[in-house]
């Protein structure tokens, strides 16, 4: 089964679902919509947005006019909806506001999509991020469950240390997690400034002579 194959499927047997901020529903004819969950069950007053591109355009700012350089981040404009005939266009216009990630939640849940741990993905920094790889466990943690957190609406299933457990997102009736298998970009970069801080605090400028 592939991944349009698999959103039908799911929207043909439970007809609604919540995706991080946008709704997605499947009418009794078989057409596909989605919308901002704050627009559920308007049925007029809507801006139509019919092509990737017009959901990539939308995307890209918040609702106050703001960038959102992370496409999981809180504030997603409302007041729009796409509707589409087919579950592949529809998979593709999902994919214009949230990339990739009906596939990485199907990819996790069929088990084929191991999360990579924070370590793992540390190690690999090279350049101005090798810093990233010297935060303490402590720092890790933190990063993991409270500064991770702060402006992205996905769910972290990757464990700190290889060999430990991540976890477990388990998917709710009506609903499907915006999953995080692995550290961003935004997140190696929060790692580097936390170790930095420390470093910097552990190695004080040497005071100099008057």
């Amino acid at each position: 089964m592939n991944l349009a194959d698999t959103l039908a499927d799911l929207l043909t047997r439970e007809n609604r679902l919540s995706f991080g901020e946008i709704v997605l529903t499947r009418s009794p004819e078989g057409s596909y919509s989605a919308t901002h969950h704050e627009d559920e069950g308007k049925t007029t007053g809507l801006e139509p947005l019919d092509s990737v591109r017009e959901l990539r355009e939308m995307a890209k700012n918040d609702a106050t006019g703001e960038y959102r350089p992370l496409k999981t981040a809180p504030g997603l404009k409302s007041g729009w909806i796409t509707t589409a005939d087919g579950a592949h266009d529809f998979l593709q216009r999902l994919d214009a506001i949230y990339p990739g990630l009906f596939a990485t939640w199907s990819a996790y849940e069929s088990g084929s999509l191991a999360p990579v741990p924070l370590r793992d993905t540390l190690g690999r920094q090279t350049g101005m991020y090798r810093f990233a790889g010297g935060i303490s466990d402590e720092m890790a943690l933190r990063l993991k469950t409270e500064l991770c957190g702060r402006g992205c609406l996905r769910h972290i299933v990757w464990p700190i240390d290889p060999g430990s457990p991540g976890e477990h997102a388990s998917r709710a009736a009506g609903a499907l997690p915006l999953l995080c298998t692995e550290a961003c970009t935004f997140a190696v970069n929060l790692a580097r400034t936390l170790a930095k801080e420390a470093y910097d605090l552990a190695n004080p400028p040497a005071a100099t002579e008057p």
